[in-house]
């Protein structure tokens, strides 16, 4: 990465923390600041684009439509990419990434085609894994107004969301990397999901099972 290239990751990293430092969703800049950081790990010794790979780990929430109000159509990473005047070359991959990377655009059939893109789509599920991807669940669900639990895996709660989405995410991981991280961080999330139900059960047919274990 050239010293010009490293001034406008410098400079975009400002501009998302202010973005982003309002949010309490469970995307806010220290979410970004954990892809961003396990983006570069995972492309460690691979033939890869890393100015590509920053802006795009740094830029990834700034549009996501989760956080942003539904009639908004301006989208700021392109506004802002152009405001520093940075060439269409450079964007456009960037954008592909972006663009492509959201689970809901893998429901969609949409794919990230570089390996920059696989590696920022792995480092962004794995933060959504683990004790960390509990916390933001839950941050989020709160975020949302959901119940934490409702009683069945398919309604509308913050723990619903694992079984719908969470725990499918380790066999969607791109690198070998992702995938060993990824195992890792699955098994405290089922661990937890484990003792969730358990203390979920009502406090007389808890009691009646230890008496009868």
């Amino acid at each position: 990465m050239t010293l010009a290239e490293a001034k406008i990751v410098d400079s975009t990293r400002k501009f998302v923390e202010k973005w982003m430092r309002s949010d309490f969703s469970g995307h806010d800049f220290y979410h970004v600041l954990r892809v961003y950081d396990t983006a570069l790990y995972l492309s460690e010794g691979l033939e890869v684009n890393e100015f590509t790979i920053r802006m795009a780990a740094l830029l990834h929430d700034v549009d996501d439509p989760k956080l942003r109000k539904p009639h908004a159509k301006i989208k700021h990473a392109i506004d802002f990419m152009l405001s520093i005047k940075l060439p269409q070359e450079k964007i456009d991959p960037i954008m592909d990434i972006i663009d492509n990377m959201s689970y809901s655009a893998h429901l969609r059939g949409q794919k990230v085609r570089s390996l920059e893109g696989k590696i920022v789509q792995d480092a962004d599920r794995l933060d959504a894994i683990g004790a960390i991807g509990i916390a933001r669940a839950f941050a989020y669900g709160g975020h949302k107004n959901r119940h934490l639990f409702a009683g069945d895996i398919d309604d509308e709660s913050s723990l619903a969301h694992f079984y719908q989405k969470l725990l499918k995410l380790p066999k969607l991981m791109n690198t070998e990397k992702g995938k060993l991280l990824a195992k890792k961080k699955i098994k405290t999330m089922k661990q937890y999901l484990k003792a969730f139900h358990e203390e979920w059960i009502l406090p007389h047919e808890l009691i009646k099972q230890n008496e009868e274990a």
